[in-house]
C-alpha cells in the first residue's frame, strides 16, 4: 500500500505508507517470513481472550486490488495501547504502532483507532506485491514504547527487511512475557490482495516498484504469477498479457539501465531434479517472450532455476502451490 501525503507518496514493501499487505497462513519452516508469523501466532496464544478486532476498509472483507484506497480500524473492549505489525508475502514487516508519541496509539471502549485518522495528512493505497497480507494488533494495558523494542527511529512507521523481522517479534514476545499475566490482548486479520483488472501488475506499477526512490524499504524482487499449469512451461494468453506489461516496464526510462534475473519456480509436486529443469524452462519461456515479443535486449535478462526449494508460501494448500508456480524478477546490482 502507499501512503500519499497530499501529492507525495511514501512506499513500504507492498503497500503501507506504502503499507504493504500480503500475509498468509504458514506451517513450520526455516524461512524468515514463516518465523515471523510463527512468533506472532505464539504471542497470540499467550494473550488474554478479551476482544480486540482489526477491520480492513470497514470490515467489508472483499479482496483488495492494487490501486484501491485502504483503511484500518482497530477496536478493543478494554482501554489500552496499540502495537500493530504488518507482514507481507515476502516477510517484509512494518511496525505501524507504537508511534514515537505513544499516546497516538491509545484506544478502547468507544474509542477505536483509525489508520489513517481523519486528521492525518496522508492516505493509504494498495500497492504491489499481490498475495495475502497479515496485520496483528496487540493491545497492552500500559504503553509499549519503541525503545523497549530497540527502535530509535522517529519515522511515522518503521520497516524491517524479512531477515530482520523475526528478531523484532522475538524481542516483542520477550518484553510482553515479562509483564503481568493478562496484560495484553491480540487479534489479527488476513487480507487477500489481487492485481488490477485483467493483469497482475500494470507496467506503471512495476516501474514504480523498482524505479521509485523512497525513504522506505522494498523487497529486492517482484514475483510475476505467471500461472503455469502443473508440469507446463507454456505461456497462455493471460500469462502473455502479464509478461507484456513487464516488457513495457523494462522499456521505461526509469528502468532501462537495470538488468534482471528471471528466476523460475515450481510447486512441490514431482521430483527435485524434474522440478529444477521445469523451473529453468519456465524462466526461459518468459525470457524468450520478453526478447522476441517485447523487444528487450537479451543481455539484460539472466536465467536462474530454483525448482521447488524457495516456495513463496509454505502452507500445504492448492492456493500456495499456485502461488509457488511463478517467475521472479530481481534487479542485478
Amino acid at each position: 500500500m502507499r501512503v500519499a501525503r497530499e501529492t507525495r507518496a511514501l512506499a513500504l514493501p507492498g503497500a503501507m505508507i506504502a503499507l504493504a499487505m500480503v500475509l498468509g497462513a504458514t506451517s513450520a519452516s526455516a524461512g524468515p517470513r514463516d518465523a515471523t508469523i510463527e512468533q506472532l501466532r505464539a504471542l497470540a496464544s499467550d494473550s488474554s481472550p478479551e476482544s480486540v478486532r482489526v477491520l480492513v476498509n470497514d470490515g467489508i472483507g472483499a479482496p483488495l486490488r492494487v490501486g484501491d484506497a485502504l483503511s484500518y480500524r482497530f477496536e478493543s473492549t478494554r482501554p489500552g495501547y496499540l502495537t500493530a505489525i504488518h507482514v507481507d508475502t515476502y516477510g517484509a514487516t512494518t511496525l505501524l504502532f507504537p508511534r514515537s508519541e505513544v499516546e497516538a496509539g491509545r484506544l478502547g471502549g468507544d474509542q477505536p483507532l483509525l489508520l489513517p485518522d481523519p486528521d492525518d495528512s496522508f492516505t493509504l493505497q494498495v500497492q504491489p506485491p499481490v498475495g495475502r497480507d497479515v496485520v496483528y494488533a496487540i493491545v497492552t494495558d500500559t504503553p509499549l514504547r519503541r525503545r523497549d523494542l530497540g527502535i530509535e527511529s522517529l519515522d511515522l512507521v518503521v520497516a524491517f527487511e524479512p531477515d530482520r523481522a523475526p528478531a523484532l517479534v522475538r524481542r516483542l514476545r520477550s518484553v510482553l512475557g515479562a509483564r503481568p499475566p493478562g496484560g495484553f490482548r491480540v487479534a489479527h486479520v488476513v487480507q487477500q490482495v489481487d492485481g488490477r483488472e485483467g493483469v497482475q501488475y500494470r507496467s506503471a506499477d512495476i516501474v514504480g516498484f523498482f524505479g521509485e526512490r523512497t525513504r522506505s524499504i522494498r523487497p529486492s524482487k517482484l514475483d510475476l504469477q505467471v500461472q503455469f499449469e502443473t508440469d507446463s512451461a507454456s505461456l497462455d494468453e493471460d500469462a502473455r498479457r502479464n509478461v507484456d506489461e513487464f516488457a513495457r516496464a523494462l522499456l521505461d526510462p526509469k528502468l532501462r539501465d537495470l538488468r534482471f534475473k528471471v528466476a523460475g519456480h515450481t510447486d512441490d509436486r514431482g521430483s527435485e531434479s524434474h522440478n529444477l529443469g521445469l523451473s529453468r524452462r519456465r524462466a526461459s519461456s518468459v525470457r524468450r517472450h520478453l526478447v522476441e515479443q517485447g523487444g528487450i535486449d537479451p543481455a539484460r535478462l539472466e536465467i536462474e532455476a530454483h525448482g521447488e526449494k524457495d516456495p513463496l508460501l509454505s502452507e500445504d494448500s492448492d492456493y500456495a502451490r499456485r502461488m509457488n508456480r511463478r517467475v521472479e524478477f530481481m534487479p542485478v546490482r
